[in-house]
């Protein structure tokens, strides 16, 4: 994980007008969320193992509603490394059939890998059209 100075990093807002305004830019609401914080993630990859993530706090309000006030916090890049191939024990304990499915849940073989130089940049040029839209 690479975090990357900003000029978002402490805006406020309504979660529904941000959202809209980060989706311009390719950013989606991560899975991940919770009524009280979330994460912005625009993939930067093309094997979705290279993110772009903008951090937010609700301070008013949850999360599902369009006019919860949000504060963004220092955006980072972070980095998945995901197993690829068939694992020999799924099929062994599974069998054919219910192994394909077991392996899409595979556990990413890093979690937090660490970031280039080049996707910094290219996270950093992101950034750098997001601001002008906060501007």
């Amino acid at each position: 994980m690479q975090s990357i100075n900003s000029r978002i990093e402490g805006q406020t807002g309504e979660f529904g007008r941000m959202s809209e305004m980060l989706a311009a830019d390719g950013f989606t609401l991560a899975s991940n969320w919770d009524y009280d914080k979330g994460f912005f993630d625009r993939q930067l990859d093309d094997k979705a193992m290279v993110f772009l993530r903008i951090p937010f706090v609700v301070q008013r309000g949850v999360l599902d509603e369009a006019d919860a006030d949000i504060e963004l916090h220092k955006p980072f890049v972070l980095k998945h490394i995901y197993q690829t191939g068939v694992d020999e024990d799924v099929s062994a304990y599974t069998g054919p059939i219910a192994a394909p499915m077991l392996d899409q849940f595979q556990e990413p073989l890093e979690k937090d890998a660490e970031v280039e130089p080049e996707w910094v940049e290219k996270a950093a040029d992101v950034l750098r059209m997001v601001e002008s839209r906060f501007s």
